[in-house]
C-alpha cells in the first residue's frame, strides 16, 4: 500500500475518502468553530481559497453538519444533570414513532438515544434543581401512556470525550 492510501480514510456514505488535510481541517474546527478561515488555512498548511474550498465541500457531503455553542448549564440555571433509561410499554412501531418524535423537542432534553439492551431510550435533559426534575419527570414521562418504566441517574460531573475525528 502506498503512503497516500495509507493517509486516507473512507467516510461510510461518502464516495470521497477523507484524506490528512481534510481530517487536519476537520480537528481544527472541532478545536476552534469559531477560527476565521485565514487562521485555519495557516494551522492547516494550505491556501486561504483551498482552506474555505475543502470546508464547503466538507459541508456540502454531509461530514460537517454544522457549527454549535456549547453552553455553560450552570450559567444558564440549569445545574442538575439527569441520565433517565426509558423502557416502552410495547414495542409497536406506532408507538416508537410517537415517542421518537415527542421526547427530544421536549424542555431541558439535551439528548436522546434510542439503544437496544434492557432499555429502549436514553435521555440526557438538565434542570435547575431536584424539584424540576421530579416535576419533568412526573409531566413528560410517568404520564405518557407509552412510557412502561423509567430509570433516573443523576450526573456529577460530564467528561467530555472526543468531539471530531477519531484517532485510530
Amino acid at each position: 500500500m502506498s503512503s497516500a492510501a495509507k493517509n486516507v480514510r473512507s467516510s461510510p456514505g461518502n464516495a470521497e475518502p477523507l484524506d490528512a488535510i481534510d481530517e487536519r481541517i476537520l480537528a481544527a474546527l472541532v478545536e476552534d468553530a469559531r477560527i476565521s478561515n485565514k487562521q485555519l488555512a495557516e494551522l492547516v498548511g494550505i491556501a486561504p481559497s483551498t482552506a474555505l474550498m475543502r470546508t464547503r465541500a466538507l459541508s456540502e457531503r454531509g461530514i460537517i453538519e454544522g457549527f454549535e455553542a456549547v453552553l455553560s448549564l450552570p450559567a444558564i440555571g440549569r445545574s442538575v444533570q439527569a441520565l433517565i433509561a426509558v423502557r416502552l410499554r410495547a414495542h409497536d412501531r406506532d408507538q416508537i414513532d410517537r415517542f421518537t418524535a415527542r421526547v427530544p423537542k421536549l424542555p431541558a432534553v439535551i439528548s436522546t438515544f434510542h439503544t437496544t439492551g434492557s432499555v429502549d431510550y436514553l435521555l440526557h435533559i438538565a434542570v435547575a434543581n431536584t424539584d424540576d426534575l421530579r416535576n419533568w419527570l412526573l409531566d413528560n414521562l410517568a404520564t405518557d401512556p407509552v412510557v412502561g418504566h423509567t430509570e433516573t441517574t443523576m450526573v456529577f460531573q460530564h467528561i467530555p470525550g472526543n468531539r471530531g475525528p477519531l484517532p485510530e
